[in-house]
Formats: C-alpha cells, sequence, structure tokens
C-alpha cells in the first residue's frame, strides 16, 4: 500500500493507493473531506496547473504606488511623515511576499465526473509526487486490464467491445493490445450472440 502526505500552511492533502481505489483526504483549517476514488474514475494522466493569486499581485502594486506617490509629494514640500513613503513601501513588500508564498504549482489529474485532484509538485518533492503519480496510474491500469479486458465467450459481444474501447480511450491499454483483444473477440464470439455483461 503505497502513502504520499502532503501540508502546507493549514492545508493537507493525503492520498493512498488501495488494490482497486485512490483514497484522497483534504482538510483545511480543521474541516476534513474524504473520499475513495475508484480507479474507473481516474481518467488521465497529469497535467500541470499553476495557482496565482493575482489580486495579491495587484494589492502589492496598490501599495508600492501609494509609497511612491508618498515619498514624491514630500520631496516636493508637501505635508506629511518623513518616513511614511517607508511605512507603504514594507506593506507592499510583506503583500508581494505572501504572493510569492501562496504560488502553488500542482500535478492535475482528471477524473470521469468532470473533476480533478491536485498534487503539490513539490511537496516533498518533485521526484516523490512524479513517482506516486506513475504508482497511481500503473495500480489504475493493472486493476482495470484484470477487471475488463478479458474475453470471455458467455458474455455479450457488445458490452466486451464497449470495456475495450474505453481502456484504449483512456490509454489503459495502447492500440496494439487493443487490436489483439479485439481479434480474439472477435475469433471467439459471434457478434449477434446476446448475453449478460458488464460494461462501463
Amino acid at each position: 500500500m503505497k502513502e504520499l502526505s502532503q501540508r502546507k500552511f493549514f492545508v493537507k492533502r493525503e492520498f493512498r493507493i488501495t488494490e482497486s481505489k485512490l483514497y484522497y483526504n483534504y482538510s483545511k483549517f480543521g474541516n476534513s473531506t474524504e473520499v475513495d476514488i475508484p480507479f474507473e474514475n481516474i481518467e488521465g494522466s497529469k497535467t500541470s496547473h499553476r495557482v496565482s493569486h493575482n489580486i495579491i499581485l495587484a494589492v502589492s502594486a496598490v501599495f508600492y504606488l501609494i509609497a511612491v506617490a508618498v515619498y514624491y509629494s514630500y520631496s516636493n514640500g508637501g505635508n506629511g511623515e518623513r518616513f511614511a513613503w517607508l511605512f507603504w513601501g514594507v506593506i507592499a513588500t510583506v503583500v508581494l511576499g505572501s504572493y510569492f508564498l501562496t504560488r502553488d504549482s500542482f500535478w492535475r489529474i482528471r477524473l470521469s465526473n468532470n473533476s480533478q485532484i491536485y498534487l503539490h509538485k513539490n511537496i516533498p518533492n518533485l521526484s516523490v509526487t512524479t513517482k506516486f503519480i506513475e504508482e497511481i496510474i500503473d495500480a489504475r491500469n493493472t486493476y482495470l486490464i484484470e477487471q475488463y479486458s478479458f474475453v470471455d465467450k458467455n458474455l455479450d459481444y457488445d458490452k466486451q467491445l464497449n470495456n475495450l474501447r474505453w481502456l484504449r480511450s483512456i490509454d489503459v491499454i495502447n492500440k496494439e493490445e487493443f487490436e489483439i483483444k479485439y481479434a480474439q473477440l472477435r475469433n471467439s464470439i459471434n457478434p449477434n450472440q446476446s448475453g449478460i455483461g458488464y460494461s462501463n
């Protein structure tokens, strides 16, 4: 059983790979959400995603402009405290620092219900996170192949073909593997045969 725990500030993400599911726990400020994600619902490989709080950057820019305006006014004989510009400059710098601290780089994994899960790229580090995602995909592929890629002459032809097409569409099997399984299916079952089966 493989696990990954990621914590940043008040947010914690926990992942655990089981035989048929991915356990995911997201907690923030003591509130926790737990969900078991069946491997059938994990559709794609990872894609890169960056989160930036541009409003914080904009607020920092406003404070810098205020600092410049106050300094310019004081330098030209205007009223005001001598170091008021420095006060606004410090505030602007603190806000700018918070912008960089809250920027996040994620790996995003797409799910079948039009949602995603996110894993920090660099917590604990890029190598560990990337390897863990590869383990998720490997576990998913192994499970789905065992459950849906077999050919059984006693089951419905169309449903088995749909299973194979589904496995191909989410890259569990490649084109060559699909063609091999498809040939086995055609050779084993009459396409007009009806039966009982399961299709995802």
